[in-house]
């Protein structure tokens, strides 16, 4: 069995792995220039591996990490919950398989995860160790499924779990992830934000303590609430946090180096807007001389709603509404028929009658998916799991029926979204002409990003070979006062 590999990325790898790419054929890479992590020295790709969906039981991600390292990617962003740990340890099979195959060197690759959230696996082992008395201390309990902690304990616990799943001796960068959950379950008035702080600080005096150790090279923290109004209760103050930082290091010479936080062409508060003390998020964290991470570049929150800035798959919208109705038609039929007379049936063979009449009413992809996910899927298998023997042929041609009709609901949802998309793309060229040399939305979107040189790389899901090609074609072409001015342009147009 392959031995992990006993190194970090270190600054001259990372210059290496860039260098070695000037020999690759053009259209084979990306052609974004590579960027300095802050003041960690390491250089790193424009664009960022998002991890966050991936797991190992798909082939299609591992071969899209593969071709994302391939093409010049070498920024891989996972965290500790993802995919319950499903995530670190794809990132840790496919970085050691690449390494012991000659295809990537360790110390070329900068690996970031994250630490905070309890979930899945973790979360029920935390319920065990609550119920024998041993729960780690300040842990925040959740709805939903949900814990949160930034414990010295559980970051030290959280450490050496993704240590062991990324096959690595040492984390470049430790994350600490959302502390403004603490604001959730706190009456969020002054004294609560001293306490929030101050286990902000016994953090940081844990994470120096495991860059001494060697298990962590540099740590900082992802937070939804950096580019938050500070009048909001869960506002993350930026220079506050390098101040616990200098505090924790005993000195200037603290190790917290790198921050994230989520940017996109319809939510540009880090680069247009006052946050931090009367200061733009992002000239913060370049005075600061901090690596900026940004996610969620592809799903914008626009006028309460989700717009989805990548293509979804092509349809003839005029045969789904079609085929749509048919096998509405069609679900209803067998719904009527159901097995479970007397009783009413259950909810899971209900859905085609529930959804009737608010389809018309459907309009966004994104959260239909998640409802279909964690609702309705669940629901059906649940209820035809309770289909009696003598049913069982109602059973399969329901099963089919239902199927058929969510599929078509989600590609009559997918059309609408990639009409939208046509209109933001006339909307994009016209305001900017520079973009029509882009191939497609998403690499429109950064080819803006990358325009603001304080951003240092834009984590991005990549979840199968096709969407690395696809966002290779992102061109560097705008100044950052062109990316600023579209910015704001963008704001005041409906798309």
């Amino acid at each position: 069995m392959s031995q992990p590999s006993q190194s970090s990325a270190t600054v001259a790898g990372t210059k290496r792995f860039f260098e070695k790419l000037k020999s690759a054929p053009a259209d084979t890479t990306f052609s974004l220039p590579p960027s300095r992590l802050g003041r960690t020295g390491l250089m790193v790709s424009r664009v960022g591996f998002g991890g966050y969906r991936i797991h190992e039981h798909d082939p299609d991600h591992r071969l899209a990490l593969k071709a994302a390292i391939q093409s010049g990617i070498n920024l891989i962003d996972t965290s500790f919950n993802y995919t319950d740990g499903s995530s670190e340890r794809i990132i840790g099979s496919v970085l050691l398989d690449m390494i012991n195959d000659g295809l990537a060197k360790r110390d070329e690759i900068v690996i970031i995860t994250k630490a905070g959230f309890i979930q899945g696996a973790a979360l029920a082992e935390a319920k065990r160790m609550k119920a024998r008395g041993e729960l780690w201390n300040d842990v925040i309990e959740m709805p939903n499924e949900t814990w949160h902690c930034i414990s010295p304990a559980f970051l030290a616990h959280s450490i050496t779990q993704s240590l062991e799943r990324l096959k690595v001796d040492t984390i470049d960068v430790l994350l600490i992830h959302n502390p403004e959950v603490f604001f959730k379950a706190s009456r969020k008035n002054i004294e609560d934000r001293k306490l929030f702080l101050k286990r902000l600080l016994n953090a940081f005096k844990h994470l120096e303590g495991e860059v001494a150790s060697g298990r962590i090279k540099h740590y900082g923290v992802s937070s939804n609430g950096f580019p938050e109004p500070e009048n909001q209760s869960t506002h993350v103050p930026l220079k506050k946090l390098v101040d616990l930082a200098k505090e924790a290091a005993g000195s200037e010479d603290h190790h917290f180096s790198v921050v994230q936080f989520p940017f996109n062409l319809f939510e540009p508060n880090p680069a247009l807007y006052p946050q931090q003390e009367g200061e733009i998020l992002l000239d913060v964290a370049k005075k600061l001389e901090l690596g900026v991470l940004t996610n969620r570049p592809l799903n914008a929150l626009r006028e309460s709603r989700v717009v989805r800035l990548a293509p979804f798959r092509n349809h003839d919208p005029v045969f789904i509404k079609g085929e749509l109705h048919a096998a509405l038609g069609r679900a209803i039929e067998l719904e009527r028929e159901h097995p479970f007379r007397p009783k009413d049936p259950p909810q899971g063979v209900r859905w085609a009658h529930e959804l009737r009449e608010p389809l018309a009413e459907l309009s966004d992809v994104l959260s239909w998916r998640d409802f279909a996910l964690t609702k309705i899927y669940p629901s059906i298998r649940q209820a035809l799991g309770r289909v009696p023997m003598e049913a069982q042929g109602w059973r399969v041609q329901y099963e089919t029926a239902i199927a058929k009709f969510l599929d078509l609901v989600t590609s009559d949802l997918e059309c609408l979204a990639n009409s939208r998309a046509l209109l933001l793309i006339e909307n994009l060229e016209t305001l900017e002409p520079k973009l029509k040399t882009d191939t497609s939305l998403s690499a429109k979107a950064l080819s803006v990003y990358t325009g603001l040189p304080q951003i240092h790389s834009v984590l991005v899901g990549m979840r199968k070979p096709d969407y690395v090609a696809d966002l290779r074609s992102a061109r560097a072409g705008l100044t950052e006062a062109e990316t600023r001015s579209l910015l704001t342009k963008l704001q005041r147009h409906k798309s």
